[in-house]
Formats: C-alpha cells, sequence, structure tokens
C-alpha cells in the first residue's frame, strides 16, 4: 500500500489548528483539490462522522468518503477513506511554543493491479506527495491569518 507524508509547523496554537483540520466545511478552503464537500453526517469532533470529498486527480473527478476512524483531541485524528482510493488519512498535532507541528500520513490502494502499481509510481504518489505539501501549505495560510 503507498504511503505519503508531510510535516508542517505552524504559528497557530494546537487547537485552532485541530479544529481547523477536524471541520469538513473548512477543508476546500485550505486543501488542495479539494473542489467540494458534502454529505456531512455526525459531529465531526465524534467518532463515526463522515463527509463525501470532492477531488481532481489527473483531470478526473472523484468522490472519496472520509469517515473519522479514531481522534483524540486536540492531537490526533485518522480517517478512513473510501471511494476510488481506498485507505486512511491521518494528522497528529504536536505543540511547540506558540506553534503546532503537524504530521500528515497517508495510505491509500491504487486500483488496476499491475497497471495501477506502475500508474502509481509514476504519476500518482507524485501527485499526492505534492497535493500534501500544497495542502500543508495551505492549512499553514489559514490558521495563520
Amino acid at each position: 500500500m503507498p504511503s505519503v507524508k508531510t510535516s508542517v509547523t505552524i504559528n497557530a496554537p494546537i487547537e485552532k489548528v485541530f479544529d481547523t483540520i477536524v471541520d469538513p466545511e473548512l477543508t476546500a478552503q485550505w486543501s488542495a483539490g479539494i473542489s467540494d464537500v458534502t454529505n456531512i453526517k455526525g459531529n465531526h469532533w465524534e467518532k463515526g462522522s463522515s463527509a463525501d470529498f470532492t477531488y481532481h486527480v489527473l483531470g478526473m473527478k472523484f468522490t472519496q468518503q472520509m469517515i473519522t476512524s479514531e481522534i483524540e483531541k486536540p492531537r490526533k485524528v485518522i480517517y478512513e477513506m473510501t471511494g476510488g482510493f481506498p485507505g486512511t488519512f491521518g494528522f497528529t498535532l504536536e505543540p511547540q511554543d506558540q506553534a503546532t507541528k503537524v504530521d500528515t500520513r497517508i495510505d491509500y490502494s491504487v486500483p488496476g493491479g499491475i497497471i495501477g502499481k506502475i500508474a502509481n509510481q509514476l504519476l500518482l504518489e507524485r501527485m499526492n506527495k505534492k497535493n500534501m505539501e500544497d495542502s500543508a501549505e495551505g492549512l499553514k495560510i489559514f490558521c495563520e491569518a
């Protein structure tokens, strides 16, 4: 299963960063590639809450459902992803004086057998890494504003 990781330090309190990450209504404002968030169910502070995220990869539109599978306010949230690229998407937050270090990790499956694995190595993994880096920077800008 492919995995992509990023890390960013944000000059904002951990509570503000965590609240931004877990609020699905804010996601499209800071996350790269997310164009729409719909079908929000449950309290986004609780395990089992979910939302559908529409994003674009390689010029194609995908919808992933993100279900909160683990949450430890304000230090950790892990989502189970269902849809085109199933897997997990997690954030770990650590306070650093007046700032917050955010580590992000996505583990995902690529459909298509050997062709899917080759496509991942040639293109998808780099695109996911770039989107995660852009999203980390977007989160930083959003939370520091």
